[in-house]
């Protein structure tokens, strides 16, 4: 294994101009193009998605919001880990379903994908090389590192990182392994080159949930804040790594505010069957619970 720094004619990237972006259109040669790349690379950067303004009022709100987490951490890894609330400038569909990183996600996963995680790693000045891993474990294989079958299976998750500061050879790039998430394991993926894609305030990186990648160390004497929203078919769940925390919060009330035509994204906490469920539960206990009260009036 060798590492190839950021080589522009390496990295699968598609670039916007303002007009694109605020326009939110993403054209027919283009979408295709990111679409093959992706296939073929597991990757692809894309270029100014958001404006400056947007990442401005973003980062603001997230160290306002966050900043009991931001002023020190006792994590061996320096890389505090958390969920970030669906709120403020968290709800706006523009963030969360960006008409162009939207537009390529369900052009993968279909129309009826689900927000599977809406998080952030801030990185601290020191912060070392982050393990190497995969976002998903293996759902066909013997072992959690048995990609034989999954390799072969199209993409069911994927992973959208949005730096808040620039994520450079010194804050630290997302190290990916081009073409690892088509390997049968980490071994054979580690036989490939990595690169280290830069991605600057206002782009965002886009992993195949199989791609082995980790985050680089950060070399520079500030924190390096990163926004991460994972997607699913509508028939994954993600529960590896949220045993301690929600991979997406959002109260009842933030939910209201939610546009219809993508309520269906937040599916995953706001399940259905779970009050058919707790429903259930009552309906079961309740008679019990009479027959309990009851017998007590009785003895009195």
């Amino acid at each position: 294994m060798s590492t190839t720094y950021d080589r522009t004619e390496l990295i699968s990237s598609i670039s916007f101009t303002d007009i694109e972006r605020d326009n939110g259109s993403f054209s027919e040669d283009k979408l295709v193009e990111a679409m093959d790349l992706f296939e073929q690379y597991g990757f692809i950067r894309l270029v100014n998605v958001f404006s400056h303004k947007r990442m401005a009022n973003l980062n603001s709100h997230y160290r306002h919001r966050y900043r009991h987490l931001l002023q020190g951490t006792n994590k061996d890894d320096l890389r505090p880990l958390f969920t970030v609330d669906v709120e403020g400038p968290f709800n706006d569909e523009t963030f969360y379903a960006n008409p162009h990183i939207h537009s390529f996600v369900c052009n993968i996963l279909g129309r009826k994908c689900i927000l599977g995680a809406m998080s952030s790693v801030a990185s601290y000045p020191g912060a070392p090389d982050q393990r190497l891993h995969r976002d998903t474990q293996a759902i066909f294989g013997d072992g959690p590192d048995d990609y034989t079958i999954d390799k072969n299976v199209p993409v069911y998750a994927m992973t959208v990182l949005i730096p808040l500061v620039d994520c450079t050879l010194e804050t630290g790039c997302t190290k990916v392994w081009p073409k690892s998430h088509l390997t049968p394991n980490d071994s054979e993926a580690l036989r490939i080159d990595s690169l280290d894609p830069e991605v600057f305030v206002g782009s965002a990186l886009i992993t195949n949930s199989k791609l082995l990648h980790r985050g680089g160390a950060n070399l520079s004497d500030r924190l390096r804040p990163l926004l991460y929203m994972t997607y699913h078919r509508s028939w994954f769940r993600d529960f590896y790594g949220y045993e301690d925390r929600p991979p997406v919060n959002v109260t009842n009330f933030e939910y209201r505010k939610i546009p219809d035509n993508h309520k269906h994204m937040f599916s995953w906490t706001k399940n259905t069957y779970k009050y058919i469920r707790y429903k259930a539960m009552v309906k079961r206990l309740l008679p019990r619970f009479v027959k309990k009260q009851a017998g007590k009036i009785v003895r009195r």
